[in-house]
């Protein structure tokens, strides 16, 4: 029996806070509501971003911002789902023979100390089945996305919601949420989740995330080339990058030659994520997607897609959820931005 109602999906990013208000009735989900608020003082100092890659998140100015975001859409429900990012996780695949529910619960438990860089008493460990096969001899065996999420991360977001009237419910890594909001997705597909200071890959088929890895380089990295190089202030240069992109004509030509090797290393960490997929399951990737603010980058589709060798297609995030007609002129940017919260308010009503 599938849950009815309406739910929040909350994400926490290094320089913004995305909801999506979600409500489901019978098989139908809706898009009742959203909003995004955004952090700019980043740009010019690093220290006033929400978190940086680590385990530490600014807990008194999410509090506000949250808090402001709230205020401003007023949601009908308090009831929300969060995502943790991928950097704040310990996240490893993990092979063992394929085994009852309990007896692969405590075989994960022995071994997520192996990998887990932190005393296990302190981290809340998960796991997640992602694919089943039988080696040469026949034995079956499952893999595992082994996930371990550092007690004092979950305490920080539990009473940042709570601060701002929110009832936190369940907390899942971001890459899980985006898997789920992709399902429609049926082909291996490299989605690539470009953020402020990090990018994550996850190879997404059929709804499940075979591969999760994540590179601290994201838009940010391209925004301090052009700053430096342009002799320009960080905001300044944040608009010429989202306004002109790839795609600059006559004296912005000199654009691209700036961001390309920037973008081009994540690119680089991109096809990586692809080869190890491609080699643990023996599967080719056939597509690609870009989805994060970072993706707001004109002609990157393009370039990826040469440089990788395969095609680009639209996240599509809103394929099974309705929405107000009024949101259509924008709803690609949103198919770019909400995939996370979408997959998180899933969730709920799915679990």
């Amino acid at each position: 029996m599938f849950r009815s109602g309406t739910v929040l999906g909350v994400d926490f990013g290094t320089a913004s806070i995305k909801i999506a208000e979600v409500s489901r009735k019978g098989e139908q989900f809706r898009l009742e509501n959203y909003g995004i608020i955004e952090v700019h003082d980043y740009l010019g100092h690093a220290n006033l971003a929400l978190q940086a890659s680590s385990l530490d998140i600014i807990d008194h100015e999410a509090s506000r911002l949250l808090k402001y975001l709230i205020s401003e859409m007023k949601p009908k429900s308090t009831t929300a789902v969060v995502s943790i990012p991928s950097f704040a996780s310990f996240i490893t695949l993990l092979d063992i023979p394929l085994i009852s529910e309990k007896e692969t619960a405590q075989t994960v438990q022995f071994q997520a100390q192996k990998y887990i860089p932190m005393p296990i008493n302190q981290v809340q460990v998960d796991w997640v089945k992602v694919d089943e096969y039988a080696d040469e001899r026949g034995i079956r065996f499952q893999r595992l996305l082994l996930i371990g999420i550092p007690e004092k991360v979950i305490v920080s977001y539990k009473n940042i919601c709570k601060a701002s009237g929110l009832r936190a419910v369940a907390f899942e890594i971001d890459g899980i949420a985006l898997a789920r909001s992709l399902a429609h997705l049926t082909q291996p597909t490299l989605v690539v989740d470009i953020g402020a200071n990090s990018s994550t890959m996850i190879v997404v088929d059929n709804g499940v995330a075979k591969h999760l890895s994540q590179t601290d380089y994201g838009g940010v990295h391209i925004t301090r080339a052009l700053s430096k190089s342009l002799d320009l202030g960080m905001k300044r240069a944040e608009t010429l990058k989202k306004r002109r992109g790839l795609l600059g004509k006559g004296g912005e030509t000199e654009l691209s030659s700036l961001i390309l090797p920037f973008l081009d290393v994540i690119i680089q960490e991109v096809a990586y994520a692809r080869s190890l997929y491609e080699r643990r399951y023996g599967k080719k990737v056939l597509q690609f997607t870009f989805v994060g603010g970072g993706a707001e980058l004109l002609g990157i589709e393009e370039h990826a897609a040469e440089q990788l060798g395969i095609p680009y297609v639209s996240p599509d995030t809103f394929t099974d959820v309705a929405y107000k007609p009024a949101i259509e002129p924008i709803i690609r940017n949103l198919a770019q931005e909400l995939p996370v919260v979408v997959g998180l308010t899933k969730r709920y009503f799915l679990s």
